[in-house]
């Protein structure tokens, strides 16, 4: 009996240790090994090469790899491809490191239907589940995926009508430090301790530099560790006044674009907030080194922004792993009904993002471009541009990136309301 229950004990615990996919200690993580350890490599398409454009009758020989929603905007909207061949991806040198060294610390809490509980613990930097077995270890993995431990950049946002083209445009800057908690890169790690103090996993600035009635406004936000909306300042200059703001509230538009305030980067929300779904480990063609030229003056080069529906971006495309998931919200005022997002799975980005209406209906897609990493050592892939288009709107809107920079080791001292003022001065 007891040769027996140690039999069934040893099943159980070997069951769990793949289920949870911990490395074995001793099996360590490297940059050359990422894609093995930590993802999976994308499967071989046949006569896929360099050098192509794919428009709405050509894509169909690639069509088991191009997901039906971009293939309807290539279809029916004209949106073209252009291919290259994959590229492997690995986030710095120390995200590896710390990776392998808190991993197999991480464990997940069962909040339940409590969007409010926090669901990790014991997670203090890095990826914390290395090939994850389920659609929330995948959410959790984008959550801490690398995006370096701070940035900023300046970026366009372009409000577009299908029918009319551009109706009109802003240019912003934004700074954040990304990783105030859980760093990888800059010191002080893996925390910064007077935000730490306060729970503040996330801080951000941001604010507008055009047009001229709109300079100077500007927002200070920070984002804390339990999983509740954000919280920080407007400041409004033709009033040289600033007002305390929830930010993130469910389905509020961000600066009245088709974008969600949780739509940026494809998801801030938490991961408690949703149930997650994993639908498949597959491949699928995305812009994760789309080639994005920088600039202002190299707009014209990013959009064709003169022939309808004025918002197809030029990208280079290429076969890319991804993890296919399913997410439903557990706010039952929450506007969509599901989404579906396309994790990269060496970078837990997420290229592309379909959202249904509540009649189950496709209502938006998102695609997020990335450029090159300036070195993979030390930054992550560059953002190149989002677009999020209204399909039942026939409305989209652009934020291409003029210039981006990440790892700039920003002073924490700097985020401060006073600041917010001056920067709108």
């Amino acid at each position: 009996m007891r040769l027996r229950l140690a039999i069934v004990t040893v099943l159980i615990a070997a069951f769990a240790s793949t289920a949870w996919a911990k490395l074995p200690p001793g099996d360590t993580i490297t940059k050359e090994n990422w894609t093995q350890k930590v993802a999976f490599a994308p499967e071989s398409v046949p006569g896929w090469k360099t050098g192509e454009t794919l428009d709405g009758t050509s894509w169909k020989r690639f069509e088991k790899w191009i997901p039906a929603s971009i293939g309807g905007l290539m279809e029916k909207h004209g949106l073209k491809i252009w291919t290259r061949g994959y590229k492997a991806i690995h986030p710095s040198v120390g995200y590896i490191e710390a990776t392998n060294k808190y991993h197999r610390d991480v464990e997940l809490i069962d909040v339940g239907n409590n969007p409010r509980k926090k669901g990790i613990k014991n997670y203090t930097a890095g990826l914390p589940f290395p090939q994850p077995q389920n659609g929330l270890e995948v959410a959790w993995d984008y959550q801490y995926g690398y995006q370096g431990d701070d940035g900023g950049f300046h970026y366009g946002v372009y409000w577009i009508s299908g029918k009319s083209g551009v109706e009109r445009s802003e240019e912003w800057r934004w700074l954040y430090i990304i990783r105030a908690m859980h760093r990888t890169d800059l010191d002080p790690k893996p925390h910064i301790p007077d935000l730490a103090r306060k729970d503040i996993q996330y801080t951000s600035m941001t604010w507008a530099i055009e047009p001229y009635d709109k300079a100077g406004f500007g927002a200070l936000y920070s984002r804390y560790e339990e999983p509740k909306d954000q919280e920080g300042w407007i400041y409004i200059p033709t009033m040289r006044r600033t007002m305390k703001a929830t930010f993130g509230t469910r389905g509020d538009a961000w600066n009245s674009t088709d974008m969600l305030y949780e739509d940026v980067r494809g998801f801030m929300g938490y991961p408690e907030w949703m149930n997650w779904k994993l639908l498949g480990r597959k491949t699928v063609i995305a812009p994760m080194h789309a080639g994005v030229p920088q600039g202002k003056a190299a707009l014209k080069e990013v959009f064709d922004f003169d022939n309808p529906p004025h918002w197809n971006p030029k990208l280079k495309w290429e076969p890319r792993p991804v993890y296919v998931v399913e997410a439903t919200a557990k706010f039952p005022d929450y506007p969509y009904a599901k989404m579906v997002f396309y994790f990269d799975a060496e970078s837990f980005a997420i290229p592309i993002k379909e959202m249904y209406d509540k009649k189950g209906k496709l209502w938006k897609v998102q695609i997020n471009a990335y450029n090159d990493s300036s070195d993979m050592d030390k930054h992550p892939p560059a953002i190149g541009t989002s677009l999020m288009i209204d399909l039942q709107a026939n409305h989209a809107t652009a934020f291409p990136s003029y210039n981006f920079k990440s790892n700039m080791n920003l002073d924490p001292g700097k985020f401060t309301l006073s600041n917010l003022q001056k920067m709108g001065k």
